[in-house]
């Protein structure tokens, strides 16, 4: 596969073509990946409302019923419930970690085994969460364990 990026000074909007002999998979995330780059989600933070990109998201938590999604060292809420983040967020690299989380796989820094059959995940801001048992089969396909 060969990549050429090429500066045009007389356009004034930012295309992308690919161009492909056989469409497949790698065609296939290529193009889910770029078409989520500018995905934003509606947040509130102090009774207002922020558009968050998607690709800033290190994971997204449910705490009392509410779902706070969690930036580099902030944290919003949304309205939405976490089982149709985890459905919206599929495409862009978020796996669920535990029943109440879902993790950007595009932060994790490492992961350890902790105690019972449970890991940490230390995400690059030094943050740590919990991988459950139930979930770690996926996280292992997902990570490529």
């Amino acid at each position: 596969m060969k990549v050429r990026v090429k500066e045009n000074e007389k356009i004034t909007e930012t295309t992308i073509t690919i161009e492909y002999f056989q469409y497949n998979e790698d065609i296939e995330k290529i193009v889910n990946t770029l078409s989520h780059l500018h995905q934003t989600l509606t947040c509130k933070k102090d009774k207002s409302l922020y558009q968050i990109y998607v690709k800033d998201i290190y994971y997204i938590e449910v705490v009392d019923d509410k779902t706070f999604v969690y930036i580099q060292n902030e944290y919003y809420e949304t309205q939405y419930k976490l089982y149709e983040l985890e459905r919206l967020l599929r495409d862009n690299h978020f796996i669920r970690i535990s029943k109440s989380c879902l993790l950007n796989l595009h932060y994790l820094k490492s992961v350890k085994v902790y105690i019972y059959g449970k890991y940490e995940a230390t995400l690059i801001n030094n943050e740590k969460l919990i991988i459950s048992r139930k979930y770690m089969p996926e996280f292992k396909r997902a990570f490529q364990l």
